[in-house]
């Protein structure tokens, strides 16, 4: 029909660029299958060492060299469940990293990674011989440069189609399509040149015998002369059983810090995984000034880097319920658009802490039945009718009126205040009576 113009073509989003590229790094492999280099992705076997290894005091692992090709690679290893130092971000726009997949495709050779073999299904996760079934690989450094890998095989085999699938942006393409051109050109075309990189060879360290503890050691160390790792990543790494009870017996939602992408928010129904880890220190020590820096250092300096936190099953059974108390004041205070109130458990630490340690009191000087009741008093104070059945309103207002020691006094007005509540000294949550207490 004359007269008409097609609509055009909604940008993609940096956060839809980021999932896409993502998803095909994930499914590269079966990507590769399905176009025919099947033969290119045998794994012949465990990692063959080359040499002797040499063995690590500091882990009590052993650390070797192993050479095989890219395809052998991309099998062991994976962008799922890693435990990843850094996120990725939009390689093929970054100068630096646009630049290594373009020497990559050009024949140079890349540097050696750093992987840390584990497995999941022994205690403590430690890999005592590279040919036990059940190894997972996990990345210790190298996570970009994978990344740069495949986006070098899924450039030369589809070439400027990855800007119609909205995993390059034109610029980029015009970057590499002439390094592509050449290199296709003199190696039999793309299917064949991607074939010819499939079997370049790849160097890397293998580390095993280790356990998740000393696969944090390594990622600190290997990444002191880039950027520091963050340190809700390295309670994320050191307390990952926890968390995996947590996820699984207590069906609390969890946001991982080490799994964010560029543009991509935390939801915020989601607790952080390091405000888990912490919370449930506070629950133990019913103390709720724990630091992420002290954890992360108790949880370095232990001879058993993931020794128990306590009673489990407590942690387990109060985080059950905090989590449906999470629920309800998500619906109560739909109104709140800021989200201040609605995701105050999820999005304030102060708030989270503050209350998981009065659980902790409760539970330690009296016993978790009293707990248990504890939290009903809490769940019917937010079934009533009320526009504001927690008084937040007036927990705002109490807070304005701390002016030092902010963070510390923060905490402790929470726990206080949940505390006098708990155990019958108020019969409402008396957010101002405590602030002028402590105030004076």
């Amino acid at each position: 029909m004359s007269g008409l113009t097609r609509s055009p073509r909604k940008a993609i989003t940096k956060e839809e660029r980021s999932d896409r590229v993502r998803s095909r790094i994930e499914g590269l492999k079966d990507e590769l299958r399905n176009n025919g280099f099947t033969d290119c992705l045998t794994l012949n076997g465990p990692p063959i060492v080359k040499d002797e290894p040499d063995f690590d005091p500091k882990t009590q692992g052993w650390i070797g060299k192993v050479r095989e090709p890219l395809g052998a690679y991309l099998q062991r290893v994976s962008v799922l469940d890693n435990y990843a130092q850094r996120p990725p971000f939009d390689h093929a726009n970054d100068p630096i990293y646009r630049r290594l997949i373009r020497d990559f495709i050009q024949g140079a050779i890349m540097p050696e990674s750093k992987i840390a073999a584990l497995n999941p299904t022994k205690e403590g996760q430690r890999a005592n011989d590279l040919s036990e079934p059940e190894i997972k690989y996990s990345i210790v450094d190298g996570l970009q440069r994978f990344y740069c890998y495949g986006l070098a095989i899924l450039l030369v085999l589809h070439g400027n189609k990855l800007v119609d699938d909205g995993i390059i942006t034109k610029d980029a393409w015009d970057y590499f399509e002439q390094p592509i051109a050449e290199a296709s050109g003199n190696n039999g075309g793309q299917k064949e040149f991607t074939r010819l990189l499939l079997q370049r060879p790849m160097r890397y360290e293998i580390f095993w015998n280790i356990d998740l503890a000393g696969l944090l050691h390594y990622m600190v160390t290997f990444n002191t002369g880039q950027r520091k790792m963050a340190l809700r990543v390295q309670l994320e790494i050191m307390s990952r059983p926890l968390l995996e009870e947590l996820e699984k017996a207590a069906k609390v939602p969890i946001w991982y810090e080490n799994e964010k992408i560029p543009g991509k928010a935390r939801t915020k129904q989601a607790f952080p995984a390091s405000n888990l880890v912490l919370g449930t220190q506070a629950f133990i020590t019913h103390n709720a000034q724990v630091t992420g820096g002290e954890q992360a250092e108790s949880l370095l300096e232990r001879e058993a880097y993931l020794d128990s936190f306590g009673d489990i099953q407590d942690v387990v059974t109060t985080l059950e319920r905090i989590a449906r108390l999470h629920e309800g004041i998500i619906k109560v205070y739909e109104s709140d658009s800021a989200g201040s109130d609605r995701y105050i458990l999820s999005s304030s630490d102060t708030f989270f802490l503050g209350l998981m340690a009065s659980c902790g009191y409760i539970r330690a000087n009296i016993n978790m039945k009293s707990l248990e009741g504890a939290l009903d008093k809490l769940e019917n104070e937010l079934a009533r009718s009320d526009d504001d059945p927690l008084k937040l309103g007036e927990y705002r207002a109490a807070v304005k009126t701390i002016s030092t020691s902010r963070g510390k006094a923060m905490r402790r007005l929470v726990y206080d205040t949940f505390t006098r509540f708990f155990n019958g000294s108020t019969m409402r949550l008396e957010w101002q009576d405590t602030a002028r207490q402590i105030t004076g």
